[in-house]
Order: C-alpha cells, then sequence, then structure tokens
C-alpha cells in the first residue's frame, strides 16, 4: 500500500470521528501553543532589553553604596564625584543622581512616588526620548528651581488631553517637606507594567525627576547623593576604572568594602540571565503538556485499535501486510499532531503579537523555532503512535475476525 493510500485511509478515518480527534489533538495544539508564544515573548523582551541597554551605552558604570549597608551612612558627594574625576583621567563623563520616596499630590489626588534628582548631564547616559517639553539644563540644577519631568502615563492620567507642561504639582519628601513643581517636561513612555489581578496601576509609585539640587534641598543633606555614573571611552577599562575609583572612595571615606561598581554590561548578564530562568521553566511546563497530549494520541489509538479490531482482520485477510497497518495507524497518530502543531504554531505567533503590542515591545517570530516545533510535533506523532500501531499489526487476522 502506498503512502497516499495510507494517508487518504488514515484522514477519512479521522474525519468519521471528528470530536474525538479535535480533543485529542487539543494536547499538542496547547504545547505548541506555549512553546512559540513563551520563545516570542522571551526573544521580544530579550531583544528589547539589550536595545535599552543599548542605548543607555555599554561602557557605563554605576557606582554606590552596597545593597545591605545603611545608605545614608555612606551617601557619597558631589566631592567625591570631583576626587574620582580627578584622580581617573581616562573618565569619559560623569554625573551624580539621587532617588527617593515621595508623596505627589496633583489635582487633589495623592500617590506614592520614586523621586530621582539628576542633573544635565545626566542625558549623556540615559538619553531622554520626550514626548512634549524638555529635560534639565543647567540653569535649573544651579538655580535650584522646582521643575519636574513626569512620564507620559502620568500626564494622562492626570491631565488627560490637556498640555500638562506649565501645570503644577505638589511634591512632599518623606520628612514632610513639601514643594510645589511646575512640569517642564513629559517622557515617553517605553512600555506598561503588567498588572497582577486585583491590583491596578494606583499600586504602583510613579516615577518623576527633578533637579538634583532641588532634591538635596529638600532633604537637607548638603551636596550628598545616592549614585555616581561614570562612562569610559573603551570597554576594557571598565573593570580598572571601577577598581580605582572604588578605591578613591573607600580611602575618602575610611569604609572598605562598601561600596560597589556595576557596568551595564553586568546588569545586562544579570537581566539575560533571569529572563532565560524564567522561560527554561516555562518551556519545561510547555514540554510536559506536549507530553500529556502525546499520551492522549496512545489513549485514543488504542481505542481505535479495539473499535477497529474486525477492520483489521478482514484487510489482514485479504492480503494486507503488517506494515502497511503499522503505516496507518502512524499516519493517523501523525496527522494528529502535525495538525496539532500547525494550529498551535499560528495560535502561538498570535498570542505573541498581541502580548508583545499589550506590553509595548517590538514582536518577534523565530522561525527556526516554528519548524522545530513543528517538526517536533510531527516526531511525537511517530513516537506516540508506534506502539498502538504495533499492537494493531501483531492482531491475529483469524482472532480478529472472531472478535464481538
Amino acid at each position: 500500500m502506498s503512502f497516499l493510500e495510507s494517508f487518504k485511509q488514515a484522514f477519512d478515518s479521522l474525519k468519521n470521528n471528528k470530536l474525538r480527534s479535535i480533543l485529542t489533538m487539543l494536547g499538542i495544539i496547547m504545547g505548541v501553543f506555549s512553546v512559540i508564544t513563551i520563545v516570542a515573548i522571551s526573544n521580544a523582551t530579550t531583544a528589547y532589553m539589550n536595545s535599552q541597554f543599548e542605548k543607555i551605552g555599554a561602557n557605563v558604570i554605576n557606582i554606590q553604596a552596597k545593597y545591605g549597608s545603611n545608605p545614608d551612612d555612606n551617601l557619597l558627594s558631589m566631592s567625591d564625584m570631583d576626587k574620582v574625576k580627578k584622580a581617573v583621567p581616562e573618565i569619559k563623563n560623569i554625573c551624580a543622581a539621587s532617588q527617593r520616596n515621595a508623596e505627589v499630590k496633583v489635582n487633589g489626588k495623592s500617590r506614592n512616588a520614586f523621586v530621582y534628582g539628576i542633573t544635565a548631564q545626566y542625558k549623556n547616559f540615559f538619553p531622554a526620548d520626550m514626548a512634549a517639553g524638555r529635560m534639565f539644563n543647567d540653569f535649573d540644577d544651579k538655580g535650584k528651581r522646582n521643575v519636574v519631568v513626569v512620564d507620559e502615563n502620568f500626564a494622562k492620567k492626570y491631565f488627560k488631553n490637556n498640555n500638562p507642561i506649565g501645570r503644577v504639582v505638589e511634591v512632599i519628601s518623606s520628612n514632610g517637606v513639601s514643594n510645589k513643581f511646575t512640569i517642564i517636561g513629559v517622557l515617553k513612555q517605553a512600555g506598561n507594567i503588567i498588572i497582577a489581578p486585583g491590583m491596578s496601576s494606583d499600586d504602583f509609585p510613579i516615577t518623576i525627576y527633578i533637579p538634583l539640587t532641588t532634591l538635596q534641598g529638600m532633604y537637607n543633606n548638603g551636596d550628598k547623593i545616592n549614585t555616581l555614573y561614570v562612562s569610559t571611552e573603551k570597554r576594557d577599562q571598565l573593570n580598572d576604572i571601577s577598581q580605582r575609583a572604588i578605591k578613591i572612595l573607600e580611602l575618602t571615606h575610611q569604609s572598605k568594602g562598601k561600596y560597589m561598581a556595576q557596568n551595564v554590561q553586568d546588569v545586562q548578564k544579570i537581566v539575560n540571565s533571569v529572563l532565560s530562568v524564567i522561560s527554561s521553566v516555562l518551556l519545561v511546563i510547555a514540554a510536559i503538556t506536549l507530553i500529556v497530549g502525546g499520551i492522549g494520541i496512545v489513549n485514543i489509538l488504542l481505542v481505535s485499535v479495539t473499535e477497529r479490531i474486525k477492520e483489521i482482520g478482514l484487510r489482514k485477510a485479504l492480503g494486507a501486510q503488517k506494515r502497511d497497518i503499522i503505516l496507518q495507524f502512524l499516519t493517523e497518530s501523525i496527522i494528529m499532531t502535525g495538525i496539532g502543531g500547525i494550529i498551535g504554531i499560528i495560535l502561538g505567533i498570535g498570542a505573541g503579537m498581541i502580548i508583545a503590542n499589550i506590553i509595548k515591545i517590538p514582536s518577534t517570530v523565530n522561525y527556526t523555532v516554528v519548524i522545530l516545533a513543528f517538526l517536533g510535533s510531527i516526531a511525537l506523532g511517530i513516537i506516540f503512535g508506534v506502539y498502538p500501531a504495533k499492537r494493531a499489526a501483531d492482531l491475529d487476522p483469524i482472532e480478529a475476525l472472531r472478535y464481538e
């Protein structure tokens, strides 16, 4: 019997049991769908994060107090920045920044906020993509002006379609100091936060930016800062410059082991590693789904063998060989897993695009994974179809014809 004849017989058999065939394919569909969706979102997220790191630049070093130590006891200062810059001539750019928690009031509504105090040089490290208005300049910082930059989501939520530039918000520091700030800029929103069930976006602190000197004045801590950002001309200088900068700070503050330096590459590796682990765990779950789907195919084919014992006996009595019976049942298995794989791929690509659009990242399709997913579904059909096919082929034609 030719493969085409086996295919036609197998297809007719599945068509006669449409509902059972569809239910059997569901496991394969869900498994392939999960694999394609997970890989699509993982690749899109990794590509997006890498592109954001590239915008920052690979030659940036972040220097601050180590986690676990009291940041307020180990704050850096503007004089520290000057010392580091003077002692390490290989530094291309250097700037200071601080972050504090505060409360923001606008239109009678209050929100918790992360307040970042930055200087005009901050844009050399983190380019600002403005939706409206402008970022800070030296005049804002030196004048300790009460001006603020917010993001697009904040502007849309509290000012709707009105222009937020020039509008006033109130910022209350954690030590109770209240100041009025004028909005001078709106940052484009890079993406949306994925909200857990039972939570709303209002449960998350917003992020706003004010001049560093203004933030320092609100907390009465002179020229103290949380973080130094340093950039270099050459990537191979990162470790050397980091070590030298840390040594200067330790000597200045007489506090060995309390400061750390991280570069963008380190953070990028950590983020990619975390994403890889999450993707691997999800892929294992998807693989289990595929295996369960394969077991379902074995069960259904065994039921089919039992239901068609007389048919198998008649075919063998009329001259059908073992290989013909095996080929027919294997073909049925391959058709189910193949169609299930195709449906799963289509749904997975669609879901990946929808999710990427929701969280505002570029969607990607890994065609290698698509091909491997389809071939894998075919392989599953062969693997899980062998036992039922062989069991059908081994039936004794005489006993099969007597079967009631």
